[in-house]
């Protein structure tokens, strides 16, 4: 048995407002082996369905409620939350900058514009950004706000599921405006973006189960390289995105099939091809993330959370039997 060093997590998930069994947000550590065993509940709160850890904070997206809220944190503790409007409906995932947060909202596709007080113990809801479009498929009715990131202080990449565009904001005076997009294929529902070095970002299609490559360059995104997930099938979403420390191989979520696609990474970055797929070991696998070599899978309808030893391949190999969490949808490292 590898043995692995200690690591200790928190675990969000959707509870009872988002018709699921979370009771808020917990604690998981690992064993000597690299999986993860739960700990105790941190904070009874409802549908902290993304998390966010800056230093001495901990940020969660209240999906249900419509809400962000900002916990303390010390060691495991989770105390004093502090909360405020999203700016919309269902925000699905924060983007924490400094004194900024931004809140990607699914329901209505604005993105909320949160500002941090001067000493950094709470929160308000400052302005939020209106979206409009839609796609071809049943889930494309509207704009649908998935995922943001600051490319620099000034400059914020968001991802719209249901409009199929990558939208480029200008941030400035606490206020974001829309200053570029890229149109992407009709249908290929961008859900989640991952930053690489040399400039470069990795789409993952929640609906098109496609992954893009980009190159940031001359302030234009250019689409470098893309393929299909390998083991996914029509019907299928894909979730996450985890990257090797290596930078070898990429790794995705893909629900209903319950995989996890496994792709090579080109030494430059610049390019990925599909290697194979592998079972989720469960139901639903919602949020990936890998710490040293070792792949964590929240699976939220088996109520579950999944973990693998990547070996000298590539290739995620379960460790033990997955441990009960119930309907995890996120997995944050404090240590």
């Amino acid at each position: 048995m590898t043995t692995s060093p200690e690591s200790v997590w928190l675990v969000g998930g959707f509870g009872a407002d988002m018709e699921c069994e979370s009771e808020g947000i917990s604690v998981m550590r690992s064993r000597a082996d690299g999986s993860l065993e739960f700990s105790h509940l941190a904070a009874d709160v409802a549908s902290a369905s993304f998390l966010v850890v800056d230093g001495d904070h901990v940020f969660a997206t209240l999906e249900g409620s419509g809400e962000v809220a900002m916990f303390d944190r010390d060691g495991e503790t989770l105390s004093n939350p502090n909360t405020t409007s999203s700016g919309g409906q269902y925000p699905c995932h924060l983007t924490v900058n400094g004194g900024v947060v931004i809140a990607a909202n699914y329901g209505t596709g604005t993105l909320g514009v949160i500002a941090r007080s001067a000493d950094l113990t709470s929160i308000e809801h400052q302005n939020t950004a209106v979206t409009a479009g839609g796609g071809p498929r049943p889930q494309q009715e509207g704009p649908h706000a998935h995922s943001s990131l600051f490319v620099d202080d000034r400059t914020v990449f968001t991802l719209d599921l249901g409009a199929d565009r990558i939208r480029i904001f200008s941030f400035s005076d606490g206020s974001l405006s829309q200053v570029d997009e890229v149109v992407l294929p009709q249908g290929f529902g961008p859900r989640d973006i991952v930053a690489r070095p040399g400039n470069l970002f990795y789409v993952l299609g929640e609906l098109g189960l496609g992954f893009l490559v980009f190159e940031w360059k001359d302030r234009q995104l250019q689409k470098l390289c893309a393929i299909a997930l390998p083991g996914a099938v029509e019907g299928d979403q894909a979730s996450a995105i985890a990257i090797a420390a290596d930078g070898r191989h990429a790794y995705v979520g893909v629900r209903r099939s319950n995989l996890i696609a496994v792709l090579t990474i080109a030494e430059d970055g610049r390019s990925v091809a599909p290697l194979t797929a592998v079972s989720c070991e469960g139901d639903w696998p919602r949020h990936i993330v890998l710490h040293d070599d070792v792949l964590h899978v929240s699976n939220q309808f088996s109520h579950s959370v999944a973990s693998f030893r990547i070996d000298p391949n590539g290739i995620p190999k379960l460790i033990a039997p997955p441990t009960r969490v119930l309907s995890p949808t996120y997995l944050a490292r404090i240590a």
